[in-house]
């Protein structure tokens, strides 16, 4: 037991200990310098909006902020916007990142990929258009026809004014008119409240609908115009307002969504009864 004290206090184990213990604390702080510096821990920096971007100017603009870049997805067509330009990124834009964080961008294709044409024969309306618009197909206008149904597709013509048959293989972006059964009274549809939504959820909300776009008026409008809100429509909005189907709605469009109107707010608290 004496010779175990006298080794804890000699000098030898007291310089094994320091020693021991230098090790350990030059471990720890160069662990951790090496993963701030690996890591680039503190350093941080926002993604810029890349959309409609070529992938050359792109991926300068991502260098010189010391960001890298991968492109997962160049099959989505979307129409109006140019062949190869950037269509989103991951992380989206104005989201800030570590220095030397690999970007996902999704670009506009070069080449448009084929799509069989999806089965649309009696089937309901809002079905076909959700399925024509996975493929990236355009519906033009949906053209109410008098039958013994109501809201199923009846025939689909495409840009040349022929049956597009089910199954046969067309271009993504290729634009269509649908015919949609209206019952034999022509048919009448709930006009939707489309006030406050974004440009892009009203084009599927219409055709749900078997609506058409009418005349699209831009105020203050810059760029992102699928991103832009519906300050007001004509037919305007009425609870239980019926139109014909097939009908056109003309819409306003804003970029500044304060402009859109406010709900009525009620003080249920001092109202009176």
């Amino acid at each position: 037991m004496k010779q175990w004290l006298r080794f804890l206090f000699s000098m030898s184990f007291v310089k094994t200990l320091a020693a021991v213990a230098v090790i350990v604390l030059i471990s720890v702080f160069g662990s951790l310098w090496w993963l701030s510096s690996s890591t680039m821990h503190g350093h941080t920096v926002e993604i810029p909006n890349l959309k409609l971007m070529q992938l050359e100017d792109a991926s300068a603009t991502l260098d010189s902020l010391g960001l890298a870049y991968e492109v997962i997805d160049s099959t989505h067509y979307v129409p109006g916007i140019p062949e190869g330009a950037i269509i989103e990124s991951f992380p989206k834009e104005y989201a800030t990142v570590k220095l030397g964080r690999k970007i996902l961008l999704s670009t506009n294709p070069a080449r448009l990929p084929k799509y069989p044409l999806p089965n649309y024969k009696d089937q309901l309306v809002s079905y076909v258009t959700s399925k024509f618009k996975t493929k990236g197909f355009i519906i033009d206008s949906i053209i109410a026809v008098p039958d013994l149904s109501h809201d199923l597709v009846l025939r689909v013509v495409d840009e040349n004014d022929s049956i597009a048959y089910e199954q046969k293989l067309y271009e993504t972006g290729s634009r269509f008119k649908i015919y949609v059964s209206a019952g034999l009274d022509g048919g009448t549809v709930f006009l939707p409240n489309l006030v406050g939504m974004t440009y892009e959820e009203v084009k599927q909300a219409l055709q749900q609908s078997s609506l058409n776009e009418g005349a699209v008026i831009y105020q203050g409008v810059e760029s992102d115009t699928l991103g832009a809100f519906v300050l007001k429509t004509f037919p305007a909005y009425e609870q239980d307002v019926q139109i014909k189907a097939g009908s056109a709605v003309d819409l306003w469009l804003v970029s500044d969504s304060t402009l859109l109107p406010q709900p009525e707010i009620i003080d249920t608290l001092n109202a009176e009864f």
